[in-house]
């Protein structure tokens, strides 16, 4: 397994690093991991909650697998402790590990009133590592809210997606999160993203668009002739398009 930066952090508490230890230990062992994650999710330590965080975020990974997450039932402490990290003053040592650690915990269980703690966190991500627990972060906080979403979040999202200087990769995480949007805002941002020149970002933003078929039915009928039939995502918005004519 791996717990990231937390791995090599050294702690001024040797109690601290024994706990990180016994985390490091449970792929190979196998023995009961809760005493030692429990101990530093309610440590008061940033770095040592983080180390817990990013155990989480493991066991949310192991997940896909089937076995389900065995530290569900903690989920409300974590988001809870990751609301703490995030409004609390940055390590410099862990430059942004402990931002991202703090995200990458919440991506699945991110609430709508996390809207301005992530988006604080966007505008202040120097480096991808921090983009992608964010980004993760902010899909799941959209989805749990009403339309119209937040419109501070939205806004930065489709800022990220349209900024020329930032990775492809990270573009791409920010135009999909926007998925997760149903409000004007969002698919005004959409249509820009349809209209840049890379395939990934124009996908991206049709899909957004599929939640406003009765306005962009002729855009995306448009551009789905333009696309490979093995772009990915192109398949649902041909479904979508589909669906919806079947329905009118």
């Amino acid at each position: 397994m791996t717990l990231g930066y937390w791995e090599r952090h050294s702690f001024d508490d040797p109690a601290v690093t024994a706990e990180r230890d016994e985390l490091l230990k449970s792929a190979d062992r196998n023995p009961d991991p809760c005493t030692a994650f429990l101990d530093l999710l309610r440590s008061g330590r940033r770095d040592a909650v983080c180390t817990a965080l990013e155990y989480f975020h493991y066991q949310d990974r192991q997940a896909r697998w089937g076995f389900g997450n065995p530290l569900d039932e903690y989920a409300a402490e974590v988001l809870d402790r990751a609301r703490w990290v995030l409004r609390g003053t940055p390590l410099p040592e862990a430059r942004g590990q402990d931002r991202a650690s703090a995200l990458w915990a919440i991506q699945n269980h991110a609430e709508a009133a996390d809207a301005p703690l992530i988006t604080a966190a966007l505008r202040a991500v120097n480096g991808d590592v921090v983009d992608d627990g964010a980004v993760s972060a902010a899909g799941q906080c959209l989805y749990a809210c009403d339309v119209p979403e937040d419109r501070e979040l939205v806004a930065q999202l489709g800022a990220m997606a349209l900024d020329e200087d930032r990775p492809l990769r990270i573009r791409v995480a920010c135009a999909r999160a926007l998925g997760s949007a149903e409000s004007d805002q969002a698919a005004e941002l959409a249509v820009r993203l349809t209209g840049l020149p890379e395939l990934e970002l124009q996908t991206a933003g049709a899909l957004v668009l599929t939640a406003h078929l009765d306005t962009y039915r002729p855009l995306l009928e448009r551009l789905v002739p333009t696309w490979s039939s093995h772009t990915p995502e192109v398949e649902d918005i041909r479904v979508a398009l589909e669906e919806d004519q079947v329905d009118a």
